[in-house]
């Protein structure tokens, strides 16, 4: 996100107060909106920053636009600069200074003119407009059917040129192969290709370490690999647990393994529900940055429960056949036998997938309804019922008087009191 982006929202922010309930706010003639339809209809006399799941730019901007969304549209002049990210993105009108998109699907249509430079990001870019400066862009498909007066750079695994496609100043593209440009886009003498080359990761690591083993050796190494880090990290996780909190690391595993079914289903909501947080999230400014933080959430609750789900299968298969001693050293042995176990799964197509994510509903249902417990017992609460229309309060019990003991004395008895 650019920093001229990241700027006006952390401005936003510190009117938390005030955008938490009203979608558009007015502040030192910046205009911000927000909400799952974010859109500007009236003109901004200074700078205007957008955000929601919907966001519709129709207003002029008199300075810079920034505009945040799932889906982002800018239907009126800017007059600075423009900045716009999203899901898909569309540029409509005149921008008066650079422009500058980032979208899974980015268009600068025919009507669009960039007074400035022009930076393209996305899956699929289409630009059609003139940009009066240079072009930057980079793309999984891309399409120039548009004037650029400077120079270009262009970086696509697929590049075609439409027939209005003029580049007035030098052409650099980058892609797997060479393209056939027209004479009428760019002449040959103004244009150097460079070779997209897409490396694997492990390409030419056995030439780097100078070890002698056949070709398919790095493949199968960097698999194995990766595969150890990972069981390492997972194990280091559980044993800072089960040192921290042995008591109820132990207890959230016996809950598991008592009651499956029902930490299935509660994984289901909570993981649901971590996951439904992202857009909602992103639907406000104020909620925006927050996004990076429900993510990790939803990482780390991911990764507990995977720990804890496997953890409790593994132990109650250990307890089943061999009965294993209760020390720290034995625990992360099952663990680490279960881990082993579930990866290998994983090659099973897709029962070996789905069997490793039920093990994450697992763990995570413990820990959802781990959460819920307060609310569970503030809902249960003994409440007195209210007394009956036409009929008094309930008297308060009369005190209770001391108890006596009777002591025998012959044929009779005689009181003797009970606090002695």
């Amino acid at each position: 996100m650019p920093k001229r982006l990241i700027l006006p929202v952390a401005v936003l922010l510190a009117a938390t107060a005030v955008t938490a309930v009203a979608d558009e706010v007015v502040v030192g003639g910046d205009t911000y909106v927000s909400g799952a339809n974010a859109e500007l209809a009236a003109e901004s006399p200074r700078d205007a920053v957008l955000s929601g799941f919907s966001v519709e730019l129709s207003g002029r901007v008199t300075g810079d636009a920034n505009a945040v969304g799932f889906d982002v549209d800018v239907d009126a002049p800017v007059g600075g600069d423009l900045y716009a990210a999203g899901f898909s993105v569309r540029v409509e009108q005149s921008v008066g200074e650079d422009l500058s998109a980032l979208g899974f699907t980015v268009a600068v249509d025919d009507d669009a003119t960039v007074a400035g430079n022009a930076r393209l990001a996305g899956g699929n870019v289409v630009l059609e407009g003139a940009v009066a400066g240079s072009l930057v862009a980079a793309a999984g498909a891309m399409k120039i059917d548009g004037t650029v007066a400077g120079d270009a750079r262009l970086t696509a695994g697929r590049l075609s040129f439409g027939p209005d496609a003029r580049i007035e100043g030098t052409l650099v593209y980058s892609a797997p192969e060479p393209v056939d440009i027209a004479a009428s886009v760019i002449p040959a003498d103004r244009v150097r290709f460079e070779r997209l080359e897409i490396d694997t990761a492990f390409d030419g690591m056995g030439e780097a370490m100078e070890v002698p083993f056949p070709s398919f050796w790095p493949s199968f190494f960097g698999i194995f690999f990766g595969f150890v880090l990972t069981l390492a990290f997972l194990l280091v996780v559980a044993a800072l647990a089960m040192a921290l909190a042995p008591r109820l690391t132990e207890a959230l595993r016996a809950e598991a393994a008592d009651r499956p079914f029902r930490a299935l289903l509660l994984g289901l909501v909570g993981l649901a529900t971590l996951v439904g947080l992202v857009p909602v999230s992103g639907m406000t400014i104020i909620g925006l940055p927050l996004v990076p933080i429900v993510v990790l959430a939803i990482v780390l609750a991911w990764i507990g429960g995977y720990l804890l789900g496997a953890y409790a299968l593994a132990w109650r298969v250990a307890v089943a056949f061999a009965g294993p001693s209760d020390t720290m050293a034995v625990r992360l042995l099952v663990l680490a036998a279960g881990l082993v176990v579930l990866a290998l799964l994983n090659f099973i197509p897709f029962l070996g997938w789905l069997l490793n994510v039920l093990v994450v509903l697992l763990g995570i249902g413990v820990f959802t309804e781990r959460a819920l417990e307060p609310l569970v017992t503030t809902g249960h609460r003994a409440v007195p019922p209210p007394a009956a229309a036409g009929t008094a309060a309930a008297a308060p019990a009369a005190p209770k008087k001391p108890a006596t003991r009777r002591r025998g004395t012959g044929s009779g008895t005689k009181p003797e009191a009970g606090g002695g």
